[in-house]
């Protein structure tokens, strides 16, 4: 059966048996990586909203739920509910998916996460299809196949992805690539937002959309919960082929140990498996992206502004700003930097000094490996969501494209390390005689981007070459010390990696 008329939410809430399930609802999505709950654990949750979208032996409810993660942060989270008989194979196909069992009109069900269950998979992908409009308690969501071509088939096999994001996403028949958003946030939708702006402006290394689902709570602006795209065939993504070339260059470093700074950049340029021509390619990829988002002609929301004395200014606020944030956590991993502080501040004092020049614009926000796959016919650039732990606002404030550039240049950094980490002990003899070999590998292909960055960026876009200088290294700095934050916070065995960039470079 299909959606049924909406219901006030705490009506829904006891004649669906939801209401008893919120403890194990907040156990669930304190174990979620996109909730960002790891660690912390969730206070208590309530249902903002729901609807009936399937109503029968197999019930799925779209509910968003407000979880409290501590006295201060509050985030709503969309998560389909699925309602199923005891017994009913889902709970053995699907078991990361289970939240509890319940009652439903008096018969002993189970309840799951239906982004899990290729039934509520196929009524979305279907209500794209069509074009529904379906109402909830508290708000609409709306459907677009923007697209049409792309939904010849009613009901595609359903293939999970399963690498671990802030979204939960899957293939399509092969063809789709769907990702269902997690976090209800106030709109407009960054994502969305940069994926019409850039099929505006003819850039092509990107998968354009074939569908979209919308949440609009009464009285304001739409949220992106859904979307759909191509599946980039024969891709792979750029931290596997980083990590792939890292694990040959360390295993011949140990066949033939390397001495000095020479031998190590000969070894790294001589790599049969060197990644240094894919990072030029890269760096040229993401300034043609950073070009079409610098033009004027964009809609008034996107279009750039002049890069400020006052800009830099409040930057420079912001980034000490993290930083004393960061360092007023109750944690002994942060002495070191805390030692180092004054140091790792003059980064960001420099910005105080720079003459204004260049353009801000919208930015990913959030560019690294992980999110550029590598084609037959190319780069693409993947996933506008912006760093997670960023609100809705400052994803889409408008930046410098030096922004995404230190991050990219970050990511080399990190991909070095971890490969480094995938293979010995950190602080073993032989982790610190790997390591300059690790960090030549870096310094190349950082070195191979940059320079491909600049020759195919279009005029203006930067300030004057040596104020780009000290701007790149400021953003970078600025990202370490969000990476230090989020990693005590989701692996804290990997925090050692942004803080040995920031300690080396306070040195």
């Amino acid at each position: 059966m299909s959606a049924v008329p909406a219901r006030d939410v705490a009506d829904l809430a006891q004649r669906y048996g939801v209401a008893r399930l919120l403890p194990a609802i907040a156990r669930y999505v304190a174990q979620q990586r996109w909730s960002g709950a790891r660690g912390s654990g969730v206070v208590d949750v309530e249902l903002a909203d729901a609807g009936v979208l399937i109503d029968g032996e197999c019930t799925i409810l779209f509910t968003v739920v407000r979880a409290r993660l501590d006295a201060r942060h509050e985030t709503r989270f969309a998560l389909p509910i699925g309602l199923r008989p005891l017994g009913d194979p889902l709970a053995e196909r699907a078991p990361g998916f289970m939240i509890g069992e319940a009652s439903l009109h008096g018969h002993d069900v189970f309840a799951y996460d239906a982004a899990g269950d290729p039934l509520y998979i196929h009524w979305l992908w279907n209500a794209m299809r069509e074009s529904r409009s379906v109402r909830t308690a508290r708000a609409e969501l709306r459907f677009a196949a923007i697209a049409p071509d792309a939904f010849e088939d009613a009901d595609p096999d359903v293939r999970w992805l399963g690498t671990e994001q802030s979204n939960t996403s899957m293939a399509l028949g092969g063809s789709i690539f769907l990702k269902h958003l997690r976090r209800v946030e106030g709109g407009p939708s960054h994502e969305l937002e940069m994926a019409e702006a850039l099929d505006l402006a003819g850039f092509r290394h990107m998968a354009p959309l074939v569908g979209t689902a919308l949440y609009q709570p009464d009285g304001s602006a739409p949220t992106l919960l859904a979307l759909a795209q191509p599946y980039l065939h024969n891709g792979a993504e750029g931290w596997a082929l980083a990590l792939t070339s890292l694990r040959d260059l360390y295993a011949q470093a140990e066949e033939a140990p390397v001495d000095d700074a020479a031998q190590r950049h000969a070894v790294v340029e001589d790599q049969g498996g060197a990644f240094t021509a894919e990072a030029g390619r890269l760096g040229a990829v993401v300034a043609e992206m950073h070009t079409a988002l610098a033009q004027r002609s964009l809609p008034e929301a996107l279009a750039p502004v002049p890069l400020t004395k006052d800009r830099l200014r409040e930057w420079a606020d912001a980034m000490a700003g993290e930083l004393d944030s960061l360092l007023g956590r109750f944690d002994g991993a942060l002495d070191p930097l805390r030692l180092a502080r004054t140091r790792v501040e003059e980064h960001f004092a420099a910005l105080q000094a720079l003459a204004p020049g260049g353009l801000c614009t919208r930015v990913h926000g959030d560019l690294h490996l992980g999110q550029v796959m590598r084609t037959d016919s190319g780069w693409y650039i993947l996933d506008f969501e912006g760093e997670p732990n960023r609100s809705a606002e400052q994803r889409r404030e408008r930046s410098s494209p030096l922004r995404d550039v230190a991050a990219m240049l970050r990511s080399f950094d990190y991909a070095a390390a971890a490969g480094l980490v995938e293979r010995t002990q950190p602080g073993s003899a032989e982790y610190e005689r790997l390591r300059g070999v690790g960090d030549a590998w870096a310094q190349i292909n950082r070195e191979a981007f940059w320079a491909a960055y600049l020759d195919a960026l279009g005029a203006e876009v930067l300030p004057a070459p040596g104020a780009a200088l000290t701007l790149v290294r400021a953003f970078e700095v600025q990202k370490a010390v969000y990476e230090v934050g989020y990693e005590l916070g989701h692996r804290p065995s990997w925090a050692h990696i942004p803080l040995d960039f920031l300690l080396r470079g306070a040195e």
